[in-house]
């Protein structure tokens, strides 16, 4: 009950990713604006990401899914309400956007503790890749239900739809937390308590050689692999393809990453989480420099496909390994300093990507760099001592 009850929640991320930025686009044609109310959960972790981690590790983490789940149907119920009576307004809708992707930031911090108190061992891979699946089904599925109800003058029906959904969540929650233990813990108030334990948190972290190397690794990655921004330009104006062909490109990295949901968890029973991930960013960094190689709709589908399935594997073997050896009441500040570290690195390489094509005038030559320096990165933190690094136990 409780993974369906999430896949449910995702499939409302899913709809809220083309939902909010069309509804915005009804009111202003401004970019800006638009880009601004599509990276809602982006912004929400650069405000709240790091504080976040901090109150959840002081809270019951159950409950803050509750709240947030509470919080999300409601915002968007507004949303509903504020576009069929015809009230809606720029600022308003921004406000509640934002608010909504805050909510999410301290959803996703909890989640991953109640992740791993319900799933121990060997199932939490296994729980964390229908999660994962949900997840990537939800951004195929959520976009193109927007899209149909959007043309037919329904984009309210989306708004109520992402409530409804926010809400099957929530009522599943409330449906099985009698059978989990309260999990808060006593703290001190104020803000320098809450500071201190952020700095414990930060401490942890840089104390755990394995985990410096994976972030660090992780941190580099993002910012090469932040260079897939530039897919739809290359397929779009350098390959010449239509709009239908980038759609095909964009379909088959679904698919690739449905795949690498579904494939995770036998390949970390194989190969181990710390392999799994050294080779799978390897992968996908040679998968990104054959983005360079292609020269049709075919060949450019099968690199994204690949693409895509490494990144997937990646993000599930290292969240798995970091959720099993990150004691339980350090995991959310861990997790929420990680994400935004991650975060913050991603718009640095899009702006560094997007100048190196524009001053060589083709974006070839970046994927192929980008890629290598992936490839590159992924051998050199193994060598730095991600190949010493033992399978993980249960951290408590």
């Amino acid at each position: 009950m409780f993974l369906s009850g999430q896949a449910v929640s995702l499939l409302g991320d899913g709809l809220a990713v083309l939902a909010i930025p069309l509804l915005v686009l009804g009111l202003t044609r401004s970019p800006l604006i638009s880009a601004l109310s599509a990276a809602s959960v982006t912004l929400g972790y650069l405000a709240v990401g790091l504080p976040a981690g901090v109150v959840v590790d002081r809270l019951d983490a159950w409950r803050v899914l509750v709240v947030t789940d509470a919080a999300r149907a409601v915002a968007f119920a507004a949303l509903y309400l504020l576009w069929v009576t015809g009230a809606a307004r720029l600022w308003v809708i921004m406000a509640i956007a934002l608010a909504a992707g805050a909510a999410s930031v301290f959803f996703e911090t909890a989640l991953v503790i109640v992740v791993k108190d319900q799933f121990p061992g060997p199932r939490l891979i296994r729980a964390n890749s229908v999660l994962e699946l949900a997840s990537q089904a939800a951004l195929i599925a959520g976009p193109a239900v927007v899209g149909v109800l959007a043309a037919a003058g329904e984009l309210g029906a989306a708004l109520l739809a992402d409530a409804v959904t926010f809400g099957v969540s929530l009522i599943t929650l409330l449906a099985v937390r009698g059978n989990v233990p309260h999990t808060s813990r006593r703290a001190s108030a104020g803000w320098r308590a809450m500071v201190a334990d952020f700095r414990a948190g930060i401490g942890y972290l840089l104390s755990v050689r394995v985990l410096v190397i994976m972030t660090v690794v992780q941190i580099i990655v993002n910012l090469c692999l932040a260079t897939e921004k530039l897919m739809f330009f290359y397929a779009r104006d350098t390959l010449g393809l239509s709009a239908a062909g980038v759609g095909a490109v964009v379909a088959a990295g679904g698919v690739g990453g449905v795949a690498g949901a579904l494939s995770a968890s036998w390949l970390a029973g194989r190969f181990g989480q710390i392999r799994l991930v050294v080779l799978t960013v390897a992968a996908s960094g040679l998968a990104l420099g054959s983005v360079s190689l292609t020269h049709s709709l075919v060949t450019l589908c099968a690199a994204n496909l690949a693409y895509l399935w490494a990144i997937t594997v990646a993000s599930l073997a290292n969240r798995t390994y970091r959720q099993l050896i990150v004691p339980r009441a350090l995991l959310g500040r861990v997790t929420s300093t990680v994400r935004l570290l991650f975060l913050t690195a991603d718009p640095l390489g899009v702006v560094i990507a997007g100048s190196l094509a524009t001053a060589i005038g083709d974006p070839r030559p970046v994927f192929l760099g980008a890629g290598l320096l992936v490839a590159v990165t992924a051998a050199a933190g193994w060598r730095a001592g991600l190949r010493r690094a033992g399978p993980a136990g249960p951290a408590r």
